[in-house]
């Protein structure tokens, strides 16, 4: 089962799916960034969104970054 998400950027919507199409994995670097505290927080927003918490880390990332580009 693939799960998807719709991202709202600047009155488009802009369809993501939710698993990554890389052909190099995210490696355990990406999550050194974060504190057990955070990680435990990640881990169980993906759960409840029923997603890997790659998938949601790298979700929320695009997130991020549009709406740093859009000015918000």
């Amino acid at each position: 089962m693939q799960h998807s998400s719709t991202i709202e950027f600047g009155g488009q919507k802009d369809h993501i799916p939710s698993r990554r199409t890389g052909k190099t994995p995210l490696g355990a670097k990406v999550f050194s960034y974060y504190t057990q505290e955070e990680r435990r927080l990640l881990e169980k927003a993906a759960k409840l969104e029923r997603r890997s918490l790659s998938s949601f880390v790298a979700l929320a990332s695009i997130e991020r970054a549009q709406r740093i580009i859009a000015g918000k």
